[in-house]
């Protein structure tokens, strides 16, 4: 008899809660999608994809996995409104954060970063925020909601922290008007980081403290992953975004207290796309699981 493959990030088999350090949790939501819709099948697609990972990492000679990754059922979307799902989220995300769980969400839209962000903001009172992303996000409210994709810096912002928004090309002339009065904001344009080794000059200017890490896919170029709902040319690379993450975590006055992945629409179950999502993942694990031995947690 064939030997059943676990639905889990990577396949590995599941493991005891009380043995967790990292929990993946799918979120498939899709309520405020614009363009190109489908990201509440990215979860399915970005696990699927997963089980045709090498475990092993040879840059650093080890097996990240073995720290203790669960990964549990996707949350059931909540369809009546953003707002409702926000809470949802949040909610669930609290229960893992007092648990003392690091939380890696899946999505999805980037409206679930709202939910994610407001739990780990609760848990680390200090808390501040890192976005990777094509957009800024900035709006006070798009197709009549205030919890749009494309107004969840905005909401973010409204949680009393600093943002710095990485990688931005898109931008409406309200949203570049509002951030010339706000100073709790940096943002780095495209253009300007296209001049620089910004993977290098950017950690520089990010005060020392926790901050939650946002991953907008379409902050890649659409020639590296083509299936996001809003891509925008002139992105950016594999090699340049594993140096930026790196440099990020592994810096010694910062900690990095849970991430996301958002606005994956993938076309199948596989794709590249999804698969450079899920290694994307697994990296950022791999540089989590270096830091924390470093730290001896």
């Amino acid at each position: 008899m064939k030997k059943e493959i676990p639905f889990n990030f990577l396949s590995i088999p599941k493991i005891n809660f009380k043995k967790t350090k990292i929990v993946i949790l799918p979120i498939g939501y899709e309520g405020t999608v614009t363009g190109n819709s489908g990201t509440k099948f990215a979860p399915l697609s970005i696990i699927y994809s997963s089980r045709n990972f090498e475990l092993y990492d040879d840059e650093y000679d080890i097996e990240p996995y073995k720290i203790g990754i669960k990964t549990e059922e996707e949350i059931e979307p909540d369809s009546t409104s953003p707002e409702k799902m926000i809470k949802k989220i949040e909610k669930l995300t609290s229960y893992y954060l007092k648990n003392k769980k690091f939380v890696i969400g899946i999505g999805g839209e980037h409206t679930i970063t709202i939910g994610l962000f407001k739990a780990h903001k609760k848990y680390y009172t200090d808390l501040n925020y890192i976005c990777l992303d094509a957009h800024s996000d900035l709006r006070e409210k798009y197709n009549g909601t205030k919890f749009s994709h494309a107004c969840v810096n905005k909401r973010i912002l409204e949680e009393n922290c600093n943002l710095y928004l990485i990688g931005i090309r898109s931008i409406s002339r309200e949203e570049k008007e509002f951030l010339l009065k706000e100073r709790s904001i940096k943002v780095y344009y495209a253009y300007q980081m296209k001049e620089i080794r910004w993977f290098d000059e950017i950690i520089k200017d990010i005060k020392p403290g926790r901050y939650y890490l946002s991953i907008d896919v379409d902050f890649f170029d659409p020639s590296l992953i083509p299936e996001t709902g809003t891509p925008e040319p002139g992105g950016f690379g594999w090699d340049e975004v594993i140096r930026f993450l790196k440099n990020l975590i592994m810096r010694k006055d910062i900690e990095v207290c849970g991430f996301d992945i958002v606005e994956l629409s993938p076309s199948n179950i596989f794709t590249s796309s999804s698969l450079i999502c899920g290694k994307l993942i697994y990296k950022i694990i791999c540089y989590l699981v270096l830091k924390w031995r470093n730290l001896k947690f």
